[in-house]
């Protein structure tokens, strides 16, 4: 939606040099702060619901919005692809999959009833791990912010604890803050850094950036599957296989009309652009 909307790169040079240009970019990244963090708590109920009682269709769904943006982030450079290229691409995808693997292997915690949580030393630095990283992500044109709480295996838990943030429940409020927590401090302190990291890969090497995105995007469609929790209400049923087969081609569709939608708006300002230079040269032959 930054890339469709035209602020993509307003948004990445205003938080890289929030200190340099404070007063000018404050307003600009208020109002987005707060669209996102309201967005982000309507949008945890309605997803905890899907997961509780939805859990495959609801994959698919977001692997069918992954899927949608490929096509969008592969044109700028699939002409360009080489072996160099190739192997950026694999990297992308085994950081991956060996952060999945190192998330099974410390078999974490899936339990998404906040009443019962127990967390350790290792699940706070995983969630901080996890802000941290997904804030580098957030910043990538078609990548989630949360896919590392996906890898991690705390999607469930995280959506739970955002969704219990509005109850105001004594009881359980001190677990709803140890999760989120950890998880706004790793976003704070890679903000700065993920908005400087990210503008020097695109300049120095933008083609190179794209292909190990794409690799890390197409792997964690497999991500989504191997750590969404299919237990309880959401068990995979015929229903739920059929629901998935609609919620597949809905997601790609949306994601893929949205890309479409940007690289027409990119043609018609392209267009206007050579309009405007054709009309400044006539000016000045007139003029001589």
């Amino acid at each position: 939606m930054l890339v469709i909307t035209n602020i993509y790169e307003k948004l990445l040079d205003s938080i890289a040099n929030v200190i340099k240009k404070f007063k000018s970019v404050i307003i600009f990244l208020l109002v987005f702060g707060i669209g996102a963090v309201i967005g982000v708590l309507a949008g945890a109920k309605v997803i905890n619901l899907a997961l509780r009682y939805a859990a495959f269709p609801t994959a698919t769904f977001f692997a069918g919005i992954i899927l949608g943006s490929i096509p969008f982030l592969a044109k700028p450079v699939i002409k360009k692809i080489n072996l160099k290229y190739v192997f950026a691409f694999i990297l992308g995808a085994l950081v991956v999959i060996g952060l999945m693997l190192v998330s099974y292997f410390l078999k974490n915690d899936t339990q998404t009833d906040i009443s019962k949580l127990e967390l350790g030393f290792k699940d706070y630095i995983l969630l901080f791990l996890s802000g941290f990283i997904g804030c580098i992500l957030m910043l990538i044109p078609g990548v989630s912010g949360v896919l590392m709480l996906v890898v991690f295996n705390y999607y469930s838990t995280f959506m739970n604890a955002l969704d219990n943030l509005t109850h105001f429940s004594i009881e359980n409020y001190h677990n709803v803050i140890l999760v989120i927590l950890p998880v706004g401090l790793g976003i704070l302190c890679g903000l700065i850094p993920a908005s400087k990291l990210l503008s020097y890969l695109f300049k120095k090497f933008p083609v190179g950036s794209y292909f190990a995105i794409l690799g890390f995007v197409i792997a964690s469609i497999a991500v989504i599957f191997v750590n969404v929790n299919y237990g309880g209400e959401g068990v995979i049923n015929t229903l739920q296989v059929v629901l998935a087969c609609i919620t597949l081609p809905i997601g790609f569709v949306i994601s893929f009309m949205l890309s479409l939608y940007k690289l027409k708006m990119d043609k018609k300002k392209e267009e206007t652009e050579e309009t405007k230079e054709i009309e400044n040269v006539n000016e000045e032959e007139v003029i001589e």
